[in-house]
């Protein structure tokens, strides 16, 4: 009994967290998703205001004032630019704060000025957001090698650690102060400050007045507090102007998001509801270890599901890098550099503890002794998932590897990428016609997504992007040919869109071969049935096979080499064991099978993460995994590409948009998104690409697998 009652109390602490916990991740997430649009439009409205308010001061009526000075006029105009771009906003909101109180505009109503001054301390002590350029450069400065800028960067840290929660507090307590001002006659010229008078908040009753104050000062559910006072707000008069009741609910929708800072009650609790109980590293060694072969999108998803889950996690990859796969023909045809799409594993789940990652080659499974096998170790496993992705598929002629590299990884795009360019360099040293012509001919087998990317970025690469580079050839008399096997290209979109591709593709000058099937491959050309052509270039875009998952299990595949999987993605009759991404063949779109693409293989890792969760937790499994199916892409070159999105078809231009904000949105870091913009941008304004290296010499480029 004693045991019992003492128990009672850990218990129902036990559940008051786990009930806490998911209202802390969605305030969590809320702040990281919403703050940096928010910070964004506190900066717009902020340097817009400012603008307009220089401009009216000087249109004062009175004595004409003097000219200010050249130099005063560049700041005065590039500061509400700088503002809105997030670049120097530390030191100019303080400026600008400075400017408020004691600058030549000084001694406006208190209307204006006080919640103009709070969103700039807000900015001074605690940064423009995630959309800035500060933030861009942030890191990079926080590490350049010069004394005064990098005690800067920690003065700014410091700032928002020490100087953030006093300033929240204080803000807080100005909105009670107002919000209470008809109970307490004393703090009438408070509301005046932050309100502009009783008609800026309509009055609340004594006691719902007094409570908020309380929840406010007291940092106890803020969120709520700062949102029934925004929403108490007149929005008919709310406009991007120097209207001070847009910087009120700004400054409202900020506490919303954000919360209460450090010195308040939600606060503690959110500490309290995410402390975890104290183990060692022994306790740790007892969790359940979730083994997860492969970096790639099924694998880092499933891994990133497993973030809260009690358990230990291995990430076993032969690479240290997760790469965006929809991108790497842009690598293979110099239009981007590695680096741009493709982020350190370890960099992913520096923030996940759970996490250990392992570089190695998985050589085989023994599901009796429940071991992965490496070449050099063996990890041991209770829960498996196999993430290990598709190879190039030559459909049984695998000596047509060395003359038709496909594109799987940053090797094969970087051994493309020499090929390409290593071919119009022999073409320029070409001694005869033919030699030259065929050294000009390029050939892609597959006309799916990939091959129609090849080819039309090849096709704009020889047209556009090497003019006047070369003496004795055009580059733009090169010819490519598309061979698919099927009547159309891109045989799994609408007709209607294939249609609109394939007439795209012939726009570009690609030779597109429907219904034809090639016979051979050779270091010399191709053969299309009874035709020979001519062609020292050859890149295979026709098919994929599985990764020898189902051999290291000894299991039968489908023809593709993917493993057959149940309903919620485990193997038959091996007990948590499971595949996912191009490593199944599961019939979970309709009763179709799940096609492999990048949304796919994500939806099935954040499944079987969940699957697993649930096994751990004692739970029902969810229901079996459902593919959701939001859309296909492929882009043909400049301002050409197609896209359908459920009943939505798009081609042409805002298609070809579509696509690369899609993608843009999808690569794994900001700076990653940052450098693929300006590497876009620069050459949609230049048509040239500035990744035109060859890194490997003729004989490394012949015997590339």
């Amino acid at each position: 009994m004693t045991r019992h009652a003492a128990s009672a109390p850990s218990m129902s602490g036990e559940t008051l967290r786990a009930l806490l916990r998911p209202a802390v991740r969605l305030s969590r997430a809320a702040r990281v998703v919403c703050m940096p649009w928010l910070l964004l439009a506190a900066r717009i409205w902020l340097s817009q205001a400012i603008f307009v308010h220089r401009i009216m001061m000087m249109m004062v009526p009175g004595d004409p004032p003097a000219a200010p000075p050249a130099l005063e006029t560049v700041v005065q105009s590039v500061t509400p630019l700088l503002l809105a771009t997030g670049l120097l906003t530390r030191p100019v909101a303080l400026a600008l704060l400075v400017e408020t109180f004691w600058g030549p505009y000084a001694g406006l109503e208190a209307s204006t000025t006080v919640p103009k001054a709070a969103l700039l301390a807000w900015l001074v002590v605690m940064g423009p957001g995630g959309l800035s350029l500060d933030r861009a450069l942030g890191r990079g400065l926080s590490q350049i090698p010069f004394g005064p800028v990098r005690a800067m960067h920690r003065l700014y840290r410091g700032a928002d650690q020490t100087v953030g929660p006093l300033l929240g507090l204080a803000i807080r307590t100005g909105f009670a102060a107002a919000i209470t001002a008809p109970a307490l006659p004393a703090f009438a010229s408070a509301q005046d400050a932050m309100f502009g008078g009783p008609a800026g908040l309509p009055a609340l009753p004594v006691a719902g007045a007094v409570l908020i104050a309380v929840m406010l000062v007291l940092g106890c559910a803020t969120r709520l507090a700062a949102l029934i006072l925004a929403c108490m707000i007149p929005l008919a008069g709310i406009t991007m102007s120097l209207d001070d009741r847009s910087a009120v609910l700004l400054l409202l929708l900020m506490f919303v998001t954000s919360g209460a800072g450090a010195l308040s009650v939600d606060y503690l609790l959110a500490r309290w509801a995410r402390r975890e109980p104290h183990r060692d590293a022994a306790a740790d060694q007892d969790l359940p270890h979730v083994v997860v072969v492969g970096g790639g999108f099924a694998g880092v998803a499933a891994v990133q599901g497993l973030r809260s889950a009690r358990c230990r996690i291995t990430l076993i990859d032969q690479r240290n890098h997760h790469l965006f796969q929809p991108l790497l023909y842009q690598v293979a045809t110099a239009a981007l550099s590695p680096a741009d799409i493709a982020t350190p594993i370890r960099g992913l789940f520096r923030g996940q503890q759970n996490v250990r990652v392992h570089l190695g080659e998985v050589t085989g499974i023994d599901p009796a002794a429940r071991e992965v096998l490496l070449d050099t170790a063996r990890i041991r496993f209770d829960t498996l998932i196999l993430a290990t992705g598709a190879r190039h598929s030559y459909f049984g002629r695998d000596e047509w590897a060395p003359f038709a590299p496909g594109l799987k990884s940053i090797e094969d795009a970087t051994s493309v990428r020499s090929r390409l360019l290593r071919a119009f360099e022999e073409a320029e040293s070409a001694t005869s016609d033919t030699e030259r012509m065929a050294w000009l001919t390029f050939v892609i087998v597959g006309g799916g997504p990939t091959g129609l990317e090849l080819a039309g970025a090849i096709a704009e690469l020889a047209q556009h992007g090497m003019e006047h580079e070369y003496r004795q050839i055009d580059p733009a008399t090169a010819r490519v040919i598309l061979v698919q096997s099927a009547p159309r290209v891109l045989p799994t979109f609408p007709p209607a869109l294939s249609a609109r591709a394939e007439h795209s593709l012939r726009a570009l000058g690609v030779d597109v071969r429907l219904g034809t099937r090639v016979r051979g491959v050779s270091q010399d050309g191709v053969d299309l049935g009874t035709e020979r052509i001519a062609a020292r270039t050859v890149l295979w875009a026709a098919g994929v096979a599985a990764s020898p998952a189902a051999q290291w299990l000894g299991r039968s595949d489908d023809p593709s080499g993917r493993l057959a999987v149940a309903p919620d993605l485990s193997v038959p009759n091996l007990p948590g064991i499971y595949a996912i991404g191009d490593t199944a063949a599961c019939l979970g779109w309709r009763g179709a099978p799940v096609p492999g693409l990048a949304p796919a293989a994500k939806q099935q890792g954040q499944y079987v993460a969940g699957v697993i969760k649930a096994t751990l937790a004692g739970r029902p499994p969810p229901p079996p995994f459902r593919y959701r199916h939001f859309g296909s892409l492929a882009t043909i070159g400049r301002q050409a590409a197609v896209v359908e999105l459920g009943g939505v078809r798009l081609w042409g231009a805002p298609a070809w948009w579509f696509w690369g904000a899609a993608h843009v949105m999808f690569l794994v870091g900001g700076r990653n998104r940052a450098t693929v913009i300006l590497d876009w941008v620069w050459a949609y304004l230049t048509y040239r690409r500035s990744t035109r290296l060859i890194t490997q010499t003729a004989s490394e480029t012949t015997t590339i697998t």
